[in-house]
This record gives structure tokens, C-alpha cells and sequence, in this order.
């Protein structure tokens, strides 16, 4: 432990770490949001600003006279927060800081919708046996007057889900049900869940695998902007390779597992994750899934510095609805979550004291012959440090792996990443523990945060956060293959670039060589990245 600690203290010193200007016109929803909410409960709007580091920006913008009366909001004090936060947003609105909807878009997502049961199936912790998975459902809660739903789903093998209940603070329209299931690797398990069929197929220990790993997925701005979603067609395109690769075979170049590092579709409710992922097909959500937290997946507005106490997820509705094996399940895996921090009742959210336990976001996992390390940079490098010593423990101990990554969101520092813990500087120090240190340029990183698909370190670092958001603009699909055909590690397949019209759009070309080739049979398509 004190090895790790002094790793961390020294490498602290010696890596310049950049750190992300808060910039509140790229947020303005959500500042006023947040401003709105503190002007309804007492704070003046003096204060309330100079709270949200927004006080330029608000005074120089056109709904500043309107905005800036404290009287006029402070009669709402009295409302219930369901009513404040209609208000808030409406007024919002009213003032052009805030998109209004846009009924058809909505429309056709939901018309996309595959009607496939909402399961997810993530590697179990490395701690356990690796011929388990976790298998879950999310569906929905338990309502008045729907007491069938309160019975937990029909599934075969009878009792497959230990854990059953409702979403736990936020997101409490859903619920999930959860357990591990032991399998054989190497071979197809088939199960059953409310009467659909599920294939599930853990790879062999040791086996050559295939995944799509992405980060920042957007294509809907209620919230934060998603300025390239609808020019690069995120919602259907995003979806649509993820069903054409889960779609192959595996024997024929299909993937095995994709994953996604953060930011995730800049959801504060739940309602766009829920309309992404039922477009996915159930062969889809039957692929080993993973994902880590990013900013966006606490406070909508990608900072505490403007989160509401009673509207921000705080990565509760994240941790439950990814139902990740982690760190927080070790020891008991039918209640594997820690609930033990109410985000609305802890400490002072612009300080990060009512976040969930960190373990809920820690795990370390393997897939075949590729192992991962994945944790959140929200938490500080003293809770942080003794999670990654023992990763690195068991890492060192898995002697068929070929390479391992660290997988995480925020490139560097700021919003909402604490000093030290952005992915590359985790990375770096790790590479210093025993276990992890025999790596070497093996003990790879993915991230996202800011939002380009690139390589970042040659040969062992990569950012895949090109999915819509504002920032480069490129879009494509980054794949990792340690099959023993392939020639590289990591490709990227170009998609499509917002900025620059003379790349082409790739799109159908690449899915019809994936549908007739596999992944490995079109790696003339695509960029080497390592």
C-alpha cells in the first residue's frame, strides 16, 4: 500500500497535468438550470452566479434583466421539487439558454426500438472465478396499480436473479434485477429471461478477442449540445455497427464485447439511455459489456460546480443501470451495489461529498487474453490507490494475458477529475507497481472526455470520444483485436468527419465489408493504431 501511495506522490510531481477552464456558455442550460433552482430556494442572484463561476456570462446575455429577479423566483420556494424543476426548466427556456423539445426526434428513436429485453451481461470482478458473468435486466419498477411487476422475472435457470428491487435514488422509473451465472468459456451459454432466449458467450481464458470500445456518445442536446449528432447520425449509426458487428458470428469476425468510458449520452434522467440502448438488438446487449463513468455521468453540467442536489444522477442511475461486477460486490454478490450515500442527503454536492462509494465504480476483469482496469477519476488518489495496487496484484498473476489496458474517462484535469487522477497519469504511475510494472508498453490506456477519436501515446494510448460531441469532429469505429489472425492490437475505422467534407462518408462501405469479411477481413478500411 505505502508503495502505491509514494508512486503516486511521485509521479504527482513530475507529470504536468492540464487542467479544464470551466466555461460556462458551453453549459448555458445548465447554468441556468442550476441558477433558476438557487434563485427558488434564497440565494440572490449575486450570489447564486458568482457560486456557479458565471457571472460574466449571465450578465452579458440578453435574459440577464429577466433572469436576474430574485423576488420573482423566490415565491416558487414553497413548490415540490418536481414542480421547481418543470419551472426551472421552462423559464430556461423562455430565456434561449435551453433547448425546448423536439417531439419528433423523440418520436423516431423510440420508433427505432428493437423490442429486445434491456439485459446487460458484464465480466465478473478478477477476484472471482472467471467462468462467471453477471447477468441483469432492467426493466421497469413497480408502479401502483401494476403489482404483477413486483414479482421478480421469469428466468431459466429458475432464480437466476439474487437481487431484484427498484432503482435506489435516481432513475427510480426502473428496476434491476441481477445475478452471476456460471458458464463454460469458449462456449455458448443458453438462458432464458421473461420468456426470451439469450446466447451468452464467454470467450475461452486466454482466447483471442474482438470489441469496440468508445467513449461521449451524444445525439440529443437537452442538456449539453451534441453539435455533430445529427450531421454524423449518432443515434442510428452508433447503434447500427454495434448490431452489425454483434450480429457476425464470432468465428467470422465478430466482436466479443464494447464498452463505453464515460460521458454517456450526457443523460441526467435516464430517458436517452433508455431510447439508445432499445435500439439495440438482443444479440447486442447479450456481448460482454463494460463501462466507466465520466463528468457528465454525475452532474449533467459536466462540473459540480453546477449540480443540483435533487436533480443530478451523481452516477447512481449510471452504476445501477451498467450493473458492473466491481470492487463494492466482492464480498457479497447478491447486494453488490453500496448504497450508503443518498445524494440528496449527503454533503455539499460542489465539494463531491454526496457521491456514491467509489467501489461502485472499480474493476478489474479479463477477457480472453486481454485483461482491464477500470475506476472512476472522480474520487481522490488515497481512495483510489489501494484498488489499484490490488489490480495490479492480480494482474501480475495472470500469466495468458498479451495485454492490458486502463480504462477510464477524463484526459486531464478539471471538471470534476481530481488532482492526479486523469487516465494517463493513473497509467503512468501504475506502471510502477509490482504486477503492472512487467508490462510495460503492454499495460495500455482508453479514455474519452475530450471528444476526438486519436492516438494520444504511440503504441499505448488512445482517446475514442469522437461520437458527436463538439471538438474534432472525426467519427469512426476504434476496435481492439488480439485474435490470433490479426496482425495489429487496435485499429480505427474512419466513419465520418464533420469538419472536413472531403473524407467521405464511409459508412455504409465499412458495414457492408464488415457484414461480407468480419472485422479482421476489412483491416484495409482502417487506421493501425497500435
Amino acid at each position: 500500500m505505502r508503495s502505491l501511495l509514494l508512486a503516486f506522490i511521485v509521479m504527482t510531481l513530475f507529470i504536468s497535468a492540464h487542467v479544464e477552464v470551466w466555461r460556462p456558455e458551453k453549459y448555458a442550460c445548465v447554468v441556468c438550470d442550476a441558477l433558476v433552482e438557487a434563485l427558488m430556494t434564497g440565494e440572490t442572484f449575486a450570489q447564486a452566479c458568482n457560486r456557479l463561476q458565471s457571472c460574466d456570462f449571465l450578465q452579458s446575455h440578453e435574459s440577464y434583466p429577466s433572469l436576474s429577479h430574485d423576488d420573482h423566483f423566490r415565491q416558487f420556494a414553497n413548490f415540490t421539487e418536481a414542480a421547481r424543476a418543470g419551472f426551472s426548466r421552462l423559464a430556461c427556456e423562455a430565456a434561449g439558454l435551453c433547448p425546448k423539445a423536439d417531439p419528433e426526434a423523440k418520436r423516431a428513436r423510440e420508433e427505432a426500438g428493437t423490442g429486445s429485453l434491456d439485459i446487460r451481461v458484464t465480466p465478473v470482478l478478477g477476484s472471482r472465478t472467471y467462468d462467471h458473468v453477471r447477468v441483469s435486466l432492467i426493466d421497469a419498477a413497480p408502479t401502483e396499480g401494476n403489482e404483477g411487476a413486483s414479482k421478480p422475472p421469469v428466468t431459466s435457470p429458475e432464480g437466476l436473479f439474487t437481487y431484484s428491487e427498484p432503482f435506489r435514488y435516481r432513475w427510480t422509473d426502473k428496476r434491476l434485477s441481477s445475478g452471476l451465472l456460471k458458464v463454460v468459456p469458449g462456449e455458448v451459454t443458453k438462458v432464458s429471461v421473461e420468456g426470451q432466449d439469450i446466447e451468452i458467450f464467454l470467450p475461452a481464458e486466454g482466447a483471442g478477442v474482438r470489441g469496440v470500445i468508445i467513449a461521449d456518445p451524444c445525439f440529443a442536446g437537452n442538456w449539453i449540445p451534441c453539435e455533430f449528432g445529427s450531421k454524423l447520425q449518432t443515434f442510428h449509426r452508433i447503434s447500427g455497427f454495434l448490431n452489425t458487428l454483434s450480429e457476425i458470428p464470432v468465428d467470422k469476425g465478430g466482436i466479443h464485447f464494447w464498452m463505453i468510458l464515460g460521458d454517456n449520452f450526457y443523460d441526467r434522467t435516464g430517458e436517452l439511455t433508455s431510447q439508445f440502448f432499445s435500439a439495440l438488438s438482443a444479440k447486442t446487449k447479450a456481448k460482454l459489456f463494460a463501462a466507466a463513468p465520466g463528468n457528465h455521468d454525475y452532474w449533467v453540467g459536466g462540473s459540480p460546480l453546477v449540480s443540483v442536489k435533487h436533480k443530478d444522477q451523481f452516477g447512481n442511475g449510471f452504476m445501477q443501470y451498467y450493473a458492473m461486477d466491481t470492487i463494492s460486490g466482492a464480498k457479497d454478490p447478491v447486494s453488490f451495489l453500496d448504497f450508503s450515500q443518498d445524494p440528496s442527503q449527503g454533503g455539499s454536492a460542489t465539494l463531491k461529498k454526496n457521491l456514491p462509494a467509489a467501489s461502485n465504480f472499480m474493476a478489474y476483469f479479463k477477457i480472453g487474453n486481454l485483461a482491464f482496469i477500470s475506476y472512476s477519476g472522480a474520487y481522490d488518489e488515497a481512495e483510489v490507490a489501494p484498488f489499484l495496487e490490488e489490480s495490479c496484484a492480480w494482474l501480475g498473476n495472470q500469466t495468458d494475458v498479451v495485454s492490458a489496458f486502463v480504462l477510464g474517462h477524463w484526459n486531464d484535469g478539471g471538471l470534476g477529475c481530481s488532482k492526479g487522477m486523469a487516465v494517463p497519469s493513473v497509467r503512468a504511475k501504475v506502471e510502477r507497481v509490482p504486477g503492472c510494472a512487467a508490462f510495460g508498453e503492454k499495460l495500455k490506456y482508453f479514455m474519452g472526455h475530450t471528444h476526438c477519436n486519436e492516438v494520444t501515446d504511440s503504441s499505448v494510448g488512445f482517446m475514442v470520444a469522437g461520437m458527436g460531441m463538439e471538438g474534432c469532429g472525426n467519427f469512426g469505429i476504434p476496435v481492439v483485436d488480439s485474435t490470433a489472425d490479426s496482425p495489429s492490437l487496435i485499429y480505427y475505422y474512419p466513419i465520418q468527419d464533420a469538419k472536413d467534407p472531403t473524407q467521405g462518408d464511409m459508412y455504409n462501405s465499412t458495414m457492408g465489408c464488415f457484414e461480407e469479411s468480419g472485422v479482421g477481413g476489412c483491416v484495409k478500411m482502417a487506421k493501425t493504431w497500435a
